[in-house]
């Protein structure tokens, strides 16, 4: 590296090293920015405030490791161990995917098309790190929102998040709707595995390196998920359930053939992301 660990920075120095080594590795240039606003808690005017302040030395030690690890390809919000969301800061570790501005759209989605001043009965399926369920309870503190993962792992990063937001929201262990035999919910909301393995060419290192695989893919070409949980879904809804969801781009067509097949009553619509890339699906009347 180009700077001696023991010689004195300044935030704006640290700032310009960092960038200028990960650039040269193809790397985001404005993640040093992000690693300090999450590190101090600080916005980016907060951060200009500070730029021209001495980072103390054991600061700039683990500043450089952060950058170091980074260079590696391991995602900055697992290195800082948090990511925001909808406007909150959440905790995130290997154990979970980290939140994507998709499924912030989903969120809104959901929050736009259903009733806010009624209790309905909520499940988050495969919370991970319980963005969904977190966000859509403190927005809507009437809903009854409950958390299922098949992961104990993830669990636990969505108690911490539940700790650090103040929610106290039943968590289940579960495949599906294994230990949730008896309940039916007015909404299931979720964000699935979808990715078929045939498209790990296509993605990126960090992704496959760090991000939990039974969080991201799928059989059936990113579908098997889906396929279960249409077959199975009927008897977890309330006459008038619905269900959102968060969905691979290239499987506009091919995941309302699989919903038609498997439960020919249903109704389903897809939705575009800020991208123009299908990524949503409301689903009802199975």
């Amino acid at each position: 590296m180009n700077k001696p660990t023991g010689e004195s920075w300044n935030y704006f120095q640290a700032q310009r090293w960092a960038a200028e080594y990960l650039k040269e590795r193809g790397l985001d240039p404005q993640t040093p920015e992000f690693i300090l606003k999450m590190i101090h808690d600080w916005n980016t005017t907060t951060l200009l405030m500070h730029n021209r302040d001495r980072m103390p030395s054991e600061e700039a030690v683990r500043f450089r490791r952060a950058i170091e690890r980074v260079a590696d390809h391991e995602p900055p919000q697992y290195v800082v161990g948090k990511a925001p969301f909808y406007g909150r800061m959440f905790i995130v570790s290997r154990d979970v995917l980290i939140p994507e501005s998709e499924t912030e759209e989903l969120v809104e989605w959901v929050l736009d098309a259903m009733p806010k001043d009624k209790p309905l009965r909520v499940l988050d399926l495969g919370t991970g790190s319980g963005v969904i369920g977190i966000t859509l309870k403190l927005e809507r503190p009437l809903w009854q929102v409950t958390l299922s993962d098949i992961s104990a792992g993830a669990l636990r990063v969505a108690t911490a998040n539940q700790r650090l937001h103040g929610t106290n929201l039943p968590e289940i262990e579960s495949d599906m709707f294994a230990r949730l035999a008896d309940q039916k919910f007015d909404l299931i909301v979720t964000n699935p595995p979808y990715i078929a393995t045939s498209e790990i060419s296509l993605m990126d290192k960090a992704v496959l390196d760090y991000e939990p695989p039974v969080a991201l893919f799928a059989d059936e070409h990113g579908l098997g998920f889906y396929h279960r949980l249409f077959e199975s879904i009927s008897d977890h809804l309330t006459p008038h359930g619905q269900l959102f969801g968060e969905t691979g781009f290239g499987q506009e067509q091919s995941i309302q053939d699989l919903c038609h097949q498997v439960a020919p009553h249903a109704q389903i619509e897809t939705r575009h992301d800020m991208a123009d890339r299908m990524r949503m699906i409301h689903a009802w009347n199975f």
